[in-house]
């Protein structure tokens, strides 16, 4: 017996203790249903707020349609009366129109007509202002013409003058240009007149080199020291200066006869180099102790200016002095 009652106080125990964690349980689940109650209230009411809010706006909006809707029929009365009155006006204007076409018809027949008048004036105008400008260029040539006259009867005289000045400068010029062709014939003369010369001296100078080499040095110094005893022979740089006073003098008398004066001024006359002698060469190298004096001689024509040029000795005697 004692044994019955310990197991079945251990099942009230255990019934204790299940009892107390299913109350615990209703009661935990009793709290979340009332969380969850009041939540779902509060959602509800928000929700209705916002549901009133909605339909307040809604009736607001609906009343103002309304309005809208009345005002829009008042409108499309007015409407239908402006409508009216606008047909009444369309059939005024398409009885104007109508008038304006048949005027329009007519206006075209008339533009057609003014339009074939005015081309057939605008070709009489045209006709016109060629006419006018033929004769304007046969009035322009005929005043050309009688100014021509005009100048012709008044510079007759002068112009006769001014053929036979012409006619003489051009007889003066042609003799220039003779006169020139024979000065540049004999300058042509002169250059192969003066390389004959330097030939002749060149030859005459190794021949005297030749007979001289048994000289002593003191007569091959005093032969240097003699002032006379370098002669200088022409070449083409010291033809060069006598060509251009020619062609300075030529240029003078062109620019004689651009002026119209009747003075001609003459072509002056050729200047000829001057040539040293052959003699006192020989006489330097044969007589050393006696200086020779330096003589000028003349191709042609006397020069005004003499030659005062010294060649040096051959280089050959230098180096054997």
């Amino acid at each position: 017996q004692v044994k019955c009652l310990e197991n079945e106080n251990e099942l009230l125990e255990r019934n204790e203790k299940d009892l107390k964690e299913n109350i615990e349980r209703l009661l935990q689940s009793r709290e979340a249903f009332m969380r969850q109650y009041e939540d779902s209230a509060c959602s509800l009411q928000w929700t209705i707020q916002m549901r009133d809010k909605q339909i307040t706006v809604i009736s607001e909006k609906l009343n103002s349609h309304l309005a809208l809707f009345n005002s829009v029929g008042k409108e499309v009365a007015a409407v239908k009366q402006v409508l009216g009155d606008v047909e009444c006006l369309v059939g005024e204007k398409e009885n104007v129109v109508s008038d304006l076409k048949c005027k329009v018809q007519r206006i075209s027949v008339l533009e057609k007509d003014f339009v074939e008048k005015l081309s057939f004036l605008g070709d009489k105008i045209t006709s016109y202002q060629l006419e006018l400008r033929n004769r304007a260029r046969i009035i322009y040539g005929l005043k050309e013409q009688l100014d021509a006259e005009k100048l012709k009867n008044n510079f007759h005289p002068q112009l006769e003058e001014l053929k036979k000045s012409l006619l003489v400068k051009d007889e003066i010029i042609e003799r220039l240009i003779s006169d020139k062709q024979e000065m540049l014939v004999e300058l042509h003369n002169m250059e192969t007149a003066l390389q004959k010369f330097q030939n002749i001296f060149s030859r005459l100078g190794h021949e005297e080199m030749k007979s001289s080499l048994p000289v002593s040095e003191s007569q091959d110094c005093k032969v240097n020291s003699i002032p006379g005893s370098q002669v200088d022979l022409p070449n083409e740089e010291s033809m060069i200066p006598i060509i251009g006073e020619t062609a300075n003098a030529n240029v003078e008398c062109k620019s004689g006869i651009d002026t119209g004066s009747n003075q001609v001024q003459s072509p002056p006359s050729l200047k000829h180099y001057a040539l040293p002698c052959s003699e006192p060469v020989t006489a330097n190298v044969e007589k050393s102790e006696c200086p020779p004096e330096s003589e000028d001689v003349e191709m042609g024509n006397s020069s005004p200016e003499q030659q005062t040029h010294s060649a040096n000795p051959d280089p050959e005697i230098e180096n054997q002095s």
